[in-house]
């Protein structure tokens, strides 16, 4: 729903379901949405998205909620991490920056049709399709 029409239909503003749905989520905030699902949910904080790296995510493997002002937003999660398609340990460990950054679970963009080649998708805003453009752009301009 988009905040025009949340606007449109409540008189008081958005609703508090909206703004939760909407709004971007701590790790223990995203897992307790999923709590029947958390177990071996992958995760991944969205600044990792951003700067383009594809095939890192967390396994989750365990999750211990804290309650604060009624709400289990706070608490801590263990997990396996990958990187680059590599398992990097064997055994769960703790997740850092669990509060700290926004997560989102973690989908391959390969599995949805997603490349990022400048040519093929130019409305992904990534820093390497940018630059494979400036790149193309400049062969281009010199031949």
């Amino acid at each position: 729903m988009s905040k025009l029409a949340a606007k449109i239909l409540t008189k008081s503003g958005i609703p508090p379901t909206v703004e939760f749905v909407t709004k971007p989520k701590t790790l223990p905030e995203l897992l307790n949405v999923q709590r029947l699902n958390a177990y071996k949910m992958k995760v991944m904080p969205t600044h990792w998205f951003d700067k383009g790296f594809d095939d890192c995510y967390y396994e989750v493997h365990r999750v211990k909620y804290k309650r604060y002002l009624g709400e289990p937003t706070h608490g801590k999660a263990w997990g396996i991490l990958t990187w680059k398609g590599k398992q990097v340990n064997d055994q769960p460990r703790k997740i850092k920056g669990g509060l700290k950054f926004n997560w989102k679970p973690y989908e391959s963009p390969h599995a949805q049709g997603i490349y990022y080649d400048a040519e093929k998708a130019p409305h992904v805003e990534r820093r390497r399709s940018n630059m494979l453009k400036a790149y193309s752009d400049a062969k281009k301009q010199e031949a």
